[in-house]
């Protein structure tokens, strides 16, 4: 009695290339996650932060949120012309950041999560 048998080639590049999908998924996830927590504690923490002179809030309602490239960037900043100075300071005043040391809290749980998913 003869055999027959059927088999599907390409199965493992179908299999890789879902799984590739699945990943960038879960990125995207991550990266709006982190973003969008990034701006959130930044408006948090707006009105602690700008102490000195004269606060009319402006600093906190301008701090945005974007993404691009498909959702694998994430982009938290300040909208204000004179934003860079508070968050660097000038010869004349001292800096007042309030974007660098909530992304630098982020950042390893935001790498931690991504080797997650990569590995």
């Amino acid at each position: 009695m003869a055999r027959v048998s059927y088999s599907i080639k390409g199965l493992d590049k179908l299999e890789q290339g879902l799984l590739k999908r699945a990943q960038v998924e879960a990125i995207k996830t991550i990266v709006k996650k982190h973003t969008t927590e990034l701006q959130q504690k930044a408006m948090a923490n707006a009105s602690s932060t700008y102490v000195k002179g004269y606060s009319t809030g402006a600093t906190k309602k301008s701090i945005g949120i974007g993404f691009e490239d498909g959702g694998l960037t994430g982009i938290t900043g300040l909208g204000l012309s004179y934003d860079p100075y508070l968050e660097t300071g000038t010869r004349f005043m001292a800096a007042e950041p309030l974007l660098k040391p909530l992304f630098n809290q982020r950042k390893n749980m935001f790498i931690s999560e991504i080797k997650k998913v990569v590995e």
